[in-house]
């Protein structure tokens, strides 16, 4: 079985001497509550999230001036977990050690952990993004960050050999879209035995799409 085991809640981790959580995380979590109870984001005021994230209106606007403000931060913090989640292969410059094959499968498990931790909020943002610029504007520069780290990885593969011939930027940003839109969109859906077949079907996928054939 496939390590995915369950995040520890913020209540959780308070308890066992975990940091209190930032006004930008108490606000996340309380817009992916009312998300998952129904509400639509683009009719979520103010209000209601301060009330939702046990805070004043006044406490909210001390922070942002607005709730797209609000959405930046909490997209940039969202971008930062899955960079987090994925390891070696979004991670900082490899400085030499290029990401291996065999990490892919590691990395996809800690990808899809974030998506399905943000499951409300990821989509929400992904279906408003269409008709909302400023939304669009801030799921746009979050797919930048992945393609990039991505385009980085692959770069780094490419500089020792490993790489199929002509894997480059292209590959890059076809996987990093691939990733976010289907394993964000069916790994929230799936469990168990199910779900460990379509990370090991994705990382597969981009492992045989960016590695050359081992040689027997």
């Amino acid at each position: 079985m496939l390590p995915i085991a369950p995040r520890p809640t913020r209540r959780t981790r308070s308890k066992h001497g975990g940091k209190k959580p930032t006004i930008e995380e108490r606000l996340l979590a309380a817009m992916e509550r009312m998300l998952e109870q129904g509400q639509r984001y683009v009719s979520l005021s103010v209000e209601e999230l301060a009330a939702e994230a046990g805070m004043s209106r006044g406490t909210f606007y001390s922070h942002f001036r607005d709730k797209n403000e609000l959405i930046a931060r909490l997209m940039a913090l969202i971008t930062d977990e899955i960079v987090d989640s994925a390891g070696n292969w979004l991670g900082p410059d490899p400085g030499g050690q290029r990401p291996r094959r065999e990490e892919m499968q590691t990395t996809m498990v800690g990808v899809s952990r974030t998506f399905r931790k943000h499951r409300a909020i990821l989509s929400a943002f992904a279906d408003s993004a269409r008709q909302d610029d400023a939304l669009g504007q801030q799921f746009q520069k979050m797919m930048d960050t992945i393609c990039g780290r991505c385009r980085a990885a692959i770069s780094a593969v490419n500089r020792s050999g490993g790489c199929r011939p002509g894997t480059g930027d292209d590959v890059a940003d076809a996987l990093s879209w691939f990733v976010v839109t289907y394993l964000g969109r069916f790994s929230p859906l799936r469990e168990g035995e199910a779900l460990e077949r379509l990370i090991k079907a994705v990382a597969d996928i981009c492992a045989s799409a960016i590695f050359a054939d081992e040689k027997s």
